[in-house]
C-alpha cells in the first residue's frame, strides 16, 4: 500500500485509496465494508466516494463501549432451536463413555465401528481422551 500524506483538517475529504491506507486495508475492501455498513458510508463525489478524516479516525479508533459485541448466531438467523453437537463430538463422547467403563479402544476398532479413516479414528480417540 502506498503511503499518502495525512491532512491536518479532520473535515478534509479523502479518496478511497487514502482512507484505506489509513485503515491498513485495500480500497476495494473499504468500499465493500462501506456498502455492507461495516465502515463509514462516506459521500458520493462525482463518480467516486470520499470519506472525511474524522470518519476514518472514528472508525479506526471507536470510543470505548461503542464497539458491538458479536455473540451467538448472526442477525437474521431463523433457526431458534439449539444446534446439535457435531458428529465428531457425538462419536468422541461415545468413545469416552466406552473407555470410562474400562474398555480401551484401538484405532482399528474405531475405524471398524464408525467406518472412518485411520487419521479420523486417531483424532476421535484423541478428542475422547482429552475430554476426560
Amino acid at each position: 500500500m502506498a503511503q499518502h500524506a495525512v491532512p491536518d483538517d479532520p473535515d478534509t475529504l479523502l479518496t478511497a485509496e487514502q482512507a484505506a491506507d489509513l485503515l491498513g486495508i485495500q480500497p476495494a475492501t473499504l468500499r465493500a465494508y462501506a456498502s455492507r455498513g461495516q465502515a463509514p458510508e462516506g459521500r458520493k463525489v462525482g463518480n467516486g466516494r470520499r470519506w472525511t478524516l474524522r470518519e476514518i479516525e472514528d472508525h479506526r479508533n471507536p470510543p470505548p463501549g461503542t464497539t458491538p459485541r458479536r455473540r451467538g448466531r448472526p442477525r437474521g438467523a431463523t433457526d431458534t432451536s439449539p444446534r446439535k453437537p457435531s458428529l465428531a463430538a457425538r462419536r468422541a463422547a461415545e468413545i469416552a463413555a466406552r473407555e470410562a467403563t474400562g474398555d480401551t479402544l484401538t484405532t482399528e476398532q474405531v475405524m471398524a465401528t464408525y467406518d472412518v479413516t485411520e487419521r479420523t479414528a486417531q483424532r476421535l480417540l484423541q478428542r475422547a481422551r482429552n475430554a476426560k
